[in-house]
Order: structure tokens, then sequence, then C-alpha cells
């Protein structure tokens, strides 16, 4: 039994009809129109899945009613729950499949049956930019686990998966232009896996964000192609430290083409894609002043120092992923001084509060992303700063879009909180999931990535935390039937 509990993310407008009760709900959905079967087809799975219960989804009539709606927004969406039937109205696949996760969540099987409240929804997002992050490049992650974290976000009403395929050892994409970059006896995602990835996100309108990065955590680039990516011709001595091993050598002819042509390459894999990522955080830009061809290039281009060309290299790399016909979207990372020369164009995820505030970066017209390394990290347990590698659904709640945290000193959010005004330029947050294999980061998702759908689908909230808390952990028991892991 339901017993009137949390629906994660709250709806806006949620109306139980006490007087009318609860009703069993014939297993049938009816999608006549073409366009609602994969959503119908992906409710009907997942149901199965969670509640042990089979829906066929049919051309004609069907209990569940899919009707198209055109005067809502594409996020948005009404349920009404009545005797023995239940309407969905939307405009868009986006809508009807948060319609179809809130109806999921509404449900309970008794006896073989489904059971519904009688009652009346309508909801929409208050952030268009609600995103799990997972780091495949540093810890292998299958085929099938990335497809279970499709269904988590489908159920959570997280709009966007964030992949992280690049980073300092390792390249986990297919390449024809760079068929070396991978490495042999790499974990390399295969054609027909990411394929079959972006086919499967596809069907529940989960909009994947494949990352790749540069000019820094590139020694894998710069160590497989130095003729293309670092000052000299031959593959770098193996050091730790050392300029060939960390970043992209920002002066050498034909560098940005050869960036230009492996983003391309991303794209093509990921067409439903609106936004490629190409990292741009921390970067070792004080190795480039050793570098002869880097100092040649700033000469010729009259750019006084390696913070310049730091500038200089992103902008560049921005402009080139805006004339791919994608959005680009980097981390914090590139300098106050000279950003008016970057395209407003591209997306920034503020996270470490250290390179480049928040503050600044709205002031200079950036749109940015929350991705605050305090609540919204899970890394590997066992270190000082954090023995449980990830802080809980308590912490989140006490947290919203428009504030920055960070437990590292070095930080101006350490001692006290970075908090902006509400505005759009903030469109919404992530939580991120570093360094870890799926079974060590999966249940800290299960639990935070509901906690941080409710606080980027409601900006605003009044409902108390312990309330909340409650419908994350009836949540995160639906997840868990949703991955196996009961």
């Amino acid at each position: 039994m339901n017993g009137g509990a949390m629906i994660i993310p709250e709806p806006k407008f949620f109306c139980l009809a006490a007087d009318r009760g609860e009703f069993p709900l014939p297993c049938t959905v009816c999608a006549a129109d073409a366009q609602a079967r994969p959503a119908a087809e992906c409710f009907a799975a997942l149901a199965q899945r969670i509640h042990g219960v089979e829906i066929s989804v049919r051309d004609g009539e069907g209990a569940v009613r899919l009707c198209r709606d055109e005067a809502l927004d594409v996020s948005e969406y009404r349920l009404a729950c009545a005797k023995g039937s239940v309407e969905v109205s939307y405009s868009a696949p986006e809508g009807l499949n948060y319609a179809l996760s809130t109806l999921l969540q509404l449900m309970w099987a008794e006896k073989g049956e489904l059971w519904l409240p009688a009652c009346e929804i309508r909801d929409r997002p208050d952030s268009p930019y609600r995103a799990l992050m997972v780091d495949v490049a540093r810890k292998r992650h299958t085929l099938a686990e990335l497809l279970g974290y499709v269904d988590l976000c489908w159920l959570y009403k997280i709009r966007l998966f964030h992949i992280h395929f690049a980073d300092t050892n390792a390249y986990t994409l297919p390449s024809d232009l760079l068929p070396e970059l991978p490495g042999a006896g790499k974990h390399c995602f295969s054609r027909e896996e990411i394929d079959t990835l972006t086919a499967y996100a596809r069907s529940r309108n989960i909009e994947i964000v494949p990352e790749i990065e540069m000019p820094g955590h590139s020694s894998r680039m710069i160590a497989t192609y130095p003729e293309l990516f670092a000052d000299t011709p031959t593959a770098p001595p193996a050091r730790v430290g050392g300029y060939a091993h960390n970043i992209i050598c920002a002066g050498k002819e034909g560098v940005m083409e050869t960036l230009k042509a492996l983003c391309a390459e991303v794209i093509a894999m990921f067409p439903d894609s609106r936004c490629l990522h190409i990292g741009g955080d921390e970067a070792q830009i004080g190795e480039w002043e050793s570098c002869e061809v880097c100092r040649a290039y700033m000469e010729r281009e009259g750019i006084r120092d390696v913070r310049g060309l730091y500038t200089d290299f992103m902008c560049r790399a921005i402009d080139a992923v805006l004339e791919l016909g994608r959005i680009p979207i980097v981390w914090e990372g590139f300098p106050k001084e000279g950003a008016e020369k970057i395209s407003r164009e591209c997306i920034v995820i503020a996270w470490e509060s250290y390179y480049h505030l928040a503050p600044d970066l709205l002031a200079e017209g950036f749109r940015i992303v929350n991705c605050s390394w305090e609540p919204l990290y899970t890394i590997p347990a066992g270190r000082d700063f954090l023995p449980d590698g990830r802080w809980y659904p308590e912490d989140i709640f006490n947290w919203d879009v428009y504030t920055w945290k960070n437990w590292n000193d070095m930080s101006p959010a350490h001692k006290n909180p970075i908090r902006v005004a509400p505005t759009d330029q903030v469109l919404g947050g992530g939580l991120c999931a570093w360094e870890n294999h799926f079974e060590g980061e999966i249940v800290g998702v299960i639990e935070n990535l509901a906690a941080l759908s409710e606080r980027t689908w409601n900006r605003q909230s009044s409902t108390p935390a312990d309330r909340l808390c409650a419908g994350v952990r009836r949540l995160a028991e639906m997840a868990k039937k949703l991955l196996g892991r009961e």
C-alpha cells in the first residue's frame, strides 16, 4: 500500500481524492501515438521489475491513456487517477516520461494487481540541468552497469547522464582517428556497446553528455601520440610531474585541428547529445613555461603569460565545439583574467570554488551548473576528509543550487559557503561519482541522486527534511529492485 508516501521529486501540485480512496488498475497502457510507445514500453518494463506485474502496451484501449496536449510545456505533465483508469497529459516525450516515472512511484502491488490512489498531479521541473556523472575512465564500468544508470536516471527524473570517458591514463572510447589511443589491454567500449548505450538512453529520453579531457588530464593522449600532442616527436620519458605527461602542448602546430577532429568523432558516436564536455580543469599550466614550442606560440600571438595561454587554448577548444554544432561544457578551471574572450555559449560546471568562483562566472555572463564538491561528490571510502566516501541525503537537503561548499581549506567556500542570488543563469546541479567501481559507488548514488533530483526539480521547498528523507528511502528501495539489488 502506498499510504500517501512521499513522491520524489515532490510534485508541485498533488491532490489526493480521499473520498474516492484507492483502486486496482487494469494492467494495460494505450499508446496510440507512435512517439509515445518507447515511453510506454519503458514504463511497462520497469514496472515489471519493480512491482512484479506485467503490463501490456496496446495501440487501442487501455486503462492508462496517454493524451497529447500541446498547451503543456515540453517538460510538463498532468496525471488524473480515477477509479479504474489514469489519464496522462503531455506535449513531448520528456514530460511523458516524467509522468510515467511518477505513476510508477504511486503504484503498489497486491496479489498480482497494481493499485493506485485517486489523485491529480500537475508538475514540471525548475532546473533544466539535472545530472548524474560517472567516471568510467579511472575505474572500469560495464555496459550493463551504464544501462542500469540510465534506468536509474529515468526513475529519478534525471535528465542528463554525464559520462567521464577519458582521463590521465585512459581513453575508453573507440577511435578510428587515433586507433592506438585506447591502448592494448586497456578497457575500451566497443562501437557496438556505444550504439547500444545511445539507443537505450534514447528510448528513455535520457541525454548522454560525453566527456573527454583537454588540455590537462591528457597523459594517455600525449604518451600515445607525442607527434600530435607533445613538444617532442617521440614518446616522452616516463616521469612523474613532467610536462610531457600532463598537459597538451598548446602551441603545437595543428594540435587544435587534431582535437577538433577527435571531438567530431565523439559527437558522431552520440548523435542525440546536444553537448560535448571537454574537461578544461586542473591543467598544470606551469609546465608550459619550460616549453619552447609554447613560448614561441605565445610570442607570435602576443600572449603575455601561461595564464593567458590557458585562456587562449580554452577559447580555441570551445569555438571548435561550437563550430561542430554542439554546446561545449567545461569544468571551472580557466582563469578569471581574460575570461571575456571565452564564448558565453559554453556552460561552466562550478565545482571546486577555487579556480573561478561562481559569483564571478555569473557576473561575467556565463551559464553555470552547481556540482559543489560538498555535498555532491562521491569517492572511494577511507580518505581522512570523507571516511564514508560521500555525504548523505540530509546534507543535500541542507544545500541548494545557489550554494557552494567545500571540505578543502584552500577553497574560499570552506569556512563560509558561497551563495549567489537566485538566477536562471544557474541551470541546475549534478551528482558526481569519481574514481570508483560500480559496487563502491552505487549505494551512495542510489540515495544521494534521489536527494539531488528533489533539490534541482524543486529549487524551493517548505517540506521538512525528515519527510523528504523518508521519501528518498522509499524511492531507494524501488531503485534496488530496479537494479536487481534487493
